[in-house]
């Protein structure tokens, strides 16, 4: 019996020996010699504290290729995925569960997108052209030559190489991620044509009433420029989700040059979705933040300048219902004539399953999504989307790798200006103290009698008429208050155009201008504090009116909780209370009031859109509401009743957790 143990121990040690020497054979290499096909001179690559590499090449191909061997040993299996994802083809190694999620990517049409800018790619000769390459090849190399990740062995991922479509695609991906129209717009249409659009009057589908807006202020330089969500938490990719950015300018600033701070707001992920590294070549050096797949920075610095990006958050997918010919479902009504819808087949293949077959039709304005977006809606005709990254006629590559060799503020707004889609608030500023803010995308003229948030007709009346110049986009250079800023906010008019969108709300943005507003010189220290400022003056407004209008119903068991909600102050350290009660009490109010009329997962769908956090205050003071009506009651309850409903909730769910009663 004690032979026998000893070799069951012997067999087990060897097999964790084992393991282990098969996982330090996967691991990346940060130190060492390395003899790489491609290079034409020695590169060297630095790793520092935070494993951030520091690339210095004497070409600028070779730090690019550089750039992507070394990404590739990071990131290959997140480059793996994004590409998977936004190609759908995650069914292919995952299985049955990601079919939905393919047939969603795949008639989003992004790689086909994708394509059409890889031709025109190879077709001409860019500035950009030998870096992207260069960098491609780099990721190419360690794919034939590097040790395979072990989430390739485990999973059973073929190695496949990379070119420059797939740049397009992981920009397609962080686009979609970028579009909530694709969330909202079914959402709110589907509200409209089953409840009616009171019950939309009551969330302010509309960003005007919970909005700080951005002022922009035209100098005559930029004045003469013209030029599903349900699949996608499924895939379980990391997505930008929103960002604040400021820039404190010369005269605000404590060391006599602008303060720049970006931080962009991204679902917690390992790895994250920023891969940091710098690269230096004859007369260029950039510290930069990069997608995984993607060759140029999105935000970073250079010697001279800094730029980041925040979400535009700018309106740019609209649903059209099509009408179908009765006497032909494969044409629709366009400007009085018959159009036949485009096809194409798709062929997904499941791992563990047989291949599925997906028809793609496709109209003027986009691909026909209704089976995708709208499978449970009252809607019969078929649906369109009209997406403008599936519409832009210039990729991201151009302007991101401009952005890194600004070496004055005019070389950046150029940049800026060739940004179509998706739509970005670039943040700029430089060491001869300039400062700046553009909203980057193309913005589409609509009639004015569309409502972009509701489904619209797609015989042509609610066609876009053009697309405004970008010297009419909202933007800011060197305004004479002194600073910059985007929290994702709805920026103000320019011109007397109002562009809608998906604005997030006020609270970030009125914090960071109350808080500038409220100093008059700035330093770096102060900056970092405010960037860890995590106080809402407008949750604590919305709280305390839910404490005023608890604490009428006159009943003593609320008072605890009226107390709490009227003396929270909006802060949100770790230890406060009044966080914890303010959010278990806004839940349970939004789940009374409106999962009677959606059932609970259109709730849950609603209660996440940015459409409804800007309605807090508004939907909670407004009496009339229809929401408050349980309609699955004889009884007609009121915005009271609802109160009280949520606050014995909220004391049911607080006892459970905490053990208290309190």
């Amino acid at each position: 019996m004690k032979k026998f143990l000893l070799f069951i121990f012997a067999v087990l040690l060897l097999v964790f020996i084992s393991i282990y020497f098969y996982m330090v054979s996967t691991k990346p290499s940060y130190e060492g010699k390395l003899e790489l096909q491609g290079l034409s001179g020695e590169v060297i690559v630095k790793y520092d504290q935070y494993g951030i590499p520091h690339i210095y090449a004497s070409s600028r191909e070779d730090a690019y290729y550089s750039l992507g061997y070394v990404q590739a040993q990071d990131r290959l299996f997140q480059m793996e995925m994004i590409r998977r994802i936004s190609t759908g083809t995650l069914s292919e190694i995952l299985g049955e569960e990601f079919i939905e999620t393919d047939k969603l990517f795949r008639t989003l049409s992004i790689d086909k997108k994708s394509n059409e800018f890889y031709q025109a790619f190879l077709e001409q000769e860019t500035a950009y052209k030998g870096a992207a390459e260069a960098y491609f090849e780099g990721i190419n190399e360690f794919i034939r030559t590097g040790p395979t990740p072990v989430e390739f062995t485990v999973i059973g991922i073929p190695k496949v190489e990379f070119s420059i479509k797939d740049a397009y695609n992981a920009a397609g991906y962080m686009a979609f991620g970028f579009a909530d129209g694709f969330r909202v717009d079914p959402m709110t249409t589907k509200i409209a044509m089953t409840l009616g659009k009171k019950y939309l009057d009551d969330i302010g589908l509309h960003s005007h009433y919970d909005s700080s807006f951005i002022k922009s202020y035209m100098s005559e330089e930029s004045l003469a420029l013209t030029s599903l969500a349900t699949s996608i938490d499924q895939a379980n990719l990391p997505l930008i989700h929103g960002s604040n950015s400021w820039i404190i300018g010369s005269d605000k600033s404590a060391t006599g040059f602008p303060i720049f701070e970006n931080d962009t707001h991204i679902v917690f992920s390992q790895p994250s979705v920023w891969y940091e590294a710098h690269i230096e070549y004859p007369d260029v050096s950039i510290y930069g933040h990069y997608l995984a797949g993607f060759p140029f920075a999105l935000l970073g610095h250079n010697r001279f300048a800094t730029w980041g990006l925040t979400m535009f958050e700018n309106d740019d997918v609209d649903l059209f219902q099509e009408k179908t010919n009765p006497e032909n479902p494969d044409q629709i009504l366009r400007k009085d004539e018959w159009q036949t819808l485009a096809r194409r087949e798709e062929i997904i293949e499941v791992k563990g399953s047989e291949d599925i077959k997906l028809i793609v039709k496709t109209s003027d304005h986009g691909p026909i999504v209704s089976n995708i977006l709208l499978s449970d809606s009252v809607v019969t005709d078929p649906v369109s989307v009209y997406w403008e990254f599936l519409h832009a006629d210039k990729d991201i590559l151009e302007p991101t790798y401009n952005l890194g060799l600004s070496s004055n503020i005019d070389d950046a707004r150029q940049a800026a200006s060739l940004i179509e889609a998706p739509g970005l608030n670039v943040m700029y500023a430089d060491k001869d103290g300039n400062i700046a803010w553009w909203a980057s995308a193309r913005l589409p003229i609509r009639p004015a009698s569309s409502n972009s948030k509701l489904i619209l007709d797609g015989t042509g009346k609610d066609d876009y008429l053009g697309y405004h110049p970008f010297s009419d986009n909202p933007q800011a250079e060197n305004p004479p208050w002194g600073y910059v800023y985007s929290a994702n906010n709805q920026p103000d008019t320019v011109n007397g155009n109002f562009f809608p969108g998906y604005y997030r709300p006020l609270d970030r943005a009125s914090r960071i201008n109350n808080l500038i507003e409220a100093k008059e010189i700035w330093g770096v220290d102060e900056i970092k504090a405010m960037t860890a400022d995590v106080k809402s003056d407008i949750a604590k407004t919305v709280s305390r009116e839910m404490a005023r209008q608890l604490s009428g119903s006159g009943d003593d068991k609320y008072e605890n909780l009226v107390i709490i909600l009227d003396n929270w102050n909006g802060d949100h350290q770790v230890q406060d209370i009044g966080p914890t009660v303010y959010y278990n009490f806004l839940s349970w109010l939004l789940y009374h009031a409106m999962s009677d009329e959606l059932g609970y997962d259109d709730y849950k769908t609603l209660a996440n859109l940015e459409v409804m956090k800007r309605s807090y205050l508004m939907f909670i003071q407004n009496d009339s509401s229809a929401w408050w009506d349980n309609i699955k009651t004889s009884a007609k309850e009121s915005r009271k009743t609802i109160f009280e409903l949520a606050a014995n909730s909220t004391l049911k769910t607080l006892a459970e957790v905490y053990q208290s009663d309190n």
